[in-house]
């Protein structure tokens, strides 16, 4: 856990959102992004209201990962949670 401490300084310590798609960039392959723009859509999915399966289904997913992201969403405590909240606000 280390290691993730030390990212998260890192990331907290880059000032543009150019620097820190960089950041991601260069960490990460095409497919580690790729499945971490899934899980993002899944969130902004559910958020969305839509239902666990057509998630699952349209972007070829299992259900588990669909159901992992709702709980993440129901925590309240969540920083996920508390996030996609706020942009519900903000939208309004």
């Amino acid at each position: 856990m280390k290691n993730l401490h030390e990212i998260s300084k890192l990331v907290k310590n880059l000032h543009t959102e150019k620097e820190i798609e960089s950041f991601f960039k260069e960490l990460l392959t095409e497919a580690e992004i790729e499945t971490l723009s899934k899980r993002w859509r899944i969130l902004e999915l559910l958020d969305k209201g839509e239902t666990q399966r057509n998630i699952a289904k349209e972007l070829q997913v299992s259900l588990c990962k669909v159901t992992r992201g709702a709980k993440i969403l129901k925590n309240k405590t969540s920083i996920l949670a508390k996030y996609f909240k706020k942009e519900k606000l903000q939208c309004k």
